[in-house]
């Protein structure tokens, strides 16, 4: 994020910085990342739509999500499908095509810095912005999201003032690729135009 905004700066002219309205739409762990950019530019933020949200990691966790990480570097990446990938996007959902598409950016991973990303998970805890957001938000959940079940989604959702929460019948835990066309049609609904 620090980056972006060092690129946007120096690429844009500064007028167009300071009008520059993000609409974020995020999902699972980037949803730490939308809110860090809230909490360090407010006026910046137009909407957030948060898909199965992992805002923040509870520290009882963490020693998991480390084990995780140092497994992946030492194993590899396709060693470690069986406690990521497998829970996190079952191959029932969504098209085929888009699954074998999504396992070989996954296996394509480099597993040190795949490591780097769960430890830094592991770390990172946006949960006390929940509250404190006064722009539109839309959570959406997949039905069958393993790692994030619904319910805790429709949970953060009542977190946040006013947010609208939508459930995915068939998508899961990646919805741009599970079930793109319903996802899209939340988004167009709820995205100012």
């Amino acid at each position: 994020m620090t980056r972006w905004s060092t690129i946007s700066r120096r690429s844009l002219p500064p007028s167009a910085c300071r009008r520059l309205i993000i609409h974020f739409v995020t999902v699972a762990a980037a949803a730490t990342q939308a809110l860090r950019f809230l909490e360090k530019y407010p006026d910046r933020v137009g909407a957030l739509v948060l898909c199965n949200p992992a805002p923040g990691v509870d520290p009882s966790r963490a020693a998991v999500l480390d084990e995780r990480a140092a497994f992946a570097a030492r194993e590899g990446m396709r060693a470690s499908l069986p406690t990521t990938l497998a829970l996190s996007y079952p191959p029932h959902l969504g098209e085929r095509a888009s699954y074998e598409a999504y396992l070989g950016r996954y296996l394509a991973n480099d597993p040190v810095c795949f490591g780097f990303a769960f430890r830094a998970l592991a770390r990172t805890n946006m949960l006390h912005m929940l509250p404190l957001i006064r722009r539109p938000v839309m959570v959406v959940a997949g039905r069958h999201d393993s790692v994030r079940p619904h319910a805790g989604s429709a949970e953060l959702a009542k977190k946040i003032p006013g947010a609208r929460f939508e459930l995915i019948d068939d998508g899961g835990h990646f919805l741009p690729t599970q079930a793109p066309q319903a996802l899209l049609a939340w988004l167009q609904d709820f995205l100012p135009r």
